[in-house]
């Protein structure tokens, strides 16, 4: 079991019910979110520089090809274009903070009654979710060659049978996703 910064650990201690024992216990892997960062951020700078040289080609084939009725200015396309690549580009350390962010504030628990996860926010207030056995009605499991990955959950709540809507969570980037899902499913029944 791992183990959590003093500050996270008092406020995992304070959400615990009393007489409620803590399982299982971890935050994310930094260098697993960074791969995903990055390649969420290629796909973004992708779509950055396809906009970008849609406006420098429109910037270049309005001056190839003038238009005799109009003066416009052919540069304000090709430098919006080259503008918009660049910002594309240059956002990968937002992404890569923002990965960081998370690993750092993120807290998953498995207890002997319920699953939670503690997001600490930057302004330092807390989003608690907690999953108890009862709720949980779906598992899936994306599993890497060296035993991490996420584990997503399913769950259910509602007032009654008819108006029951299923959210969908997880446990990402963690170290042997195996075994967690295991101790979710030996605990809370075959979800």
């Amino acid at each position: 079991m791992a183990t959590l910064p003093p500050e996270h650990q008092s406020r995992l201690d304070r959400e615990l019910d009393e007489g409620e024992v803590i399982n299982w216990v971890a935050q994310p892997m930094y260098s697993m979110l960074k791969k995903q960062s990055v390649a969420n951020w290629f796909m973004f700078a992708l779509m950055g520089f396809l906009f970008g040289a849609l406006f420098i080609t429109l910037g270049v084939v309005e001056h190839l090809y003038p238009d005799p009725t109009q003066d416009r200015s052919v540069f304000g396309p090709i430098i919006f274009g080259s503008i918009v690549i660049a910002i594309a580009v240059l956002t990968l350390p937002l992404f890569l903070m923002s990965a960081k962010h998370t690993a750092r504030n993120t807290i998953y628990a498995l207890t002997d009654k319920r699953a939670i996860i503690i997001t600490v926010h930057r302004d330092g207030s807390i989003t608690e979710r907690d999953y108890r056995g009862d709720e949980l009605i779906h598992l899936a499991r994306k599993e890497y060659k060296d035993g991490s990955g996420t584990l997503t959950f399913e769950s259910a709540r509602g007032a009654g049978h008819t108006s029951q809507t299923a959210s969908r969570h997880r446990f990402q980037a963690i170290e042997r996703v195996i075994e967690v899902e295991r101790m979710l499913r030996d605990q809370f029944g075959n979800c």
